[in-house]
């Protein structure tokens, strides 16, 4: 569950930093508002994602494979 963790954590950074990663919709609304708007939007984002998708996610933006 490391690993899991990591990308979650890593997914979590990388869309905070850079929502225009995320699908139009979500990264619109998460440049629109706060900071704790955009990290509510981001971690919502996240929740929704399947394993699978966010493993796929995880290694289009690091590069890197980590589980599966």
């Amino acid at each position: 569950t490391d690993g899991a963790r990591q990308v979650v954590r890593e997914l979590f950074g990388i869309y905070q930093s850079t929502p225009a990663e995320m699908p139009p919709a979500q990264a619109a609304q998460a440049q629109d508002g706060d900071a704790q708007h955009r990290a509510r939007t981001v971690a919502d984002f996240i929740a929704g994602m399947t394993d699978r998708f966010a493993l796929r996610e995880h290694e289009r933006l690091t590069g890197q494979r980590l589980l599966g």
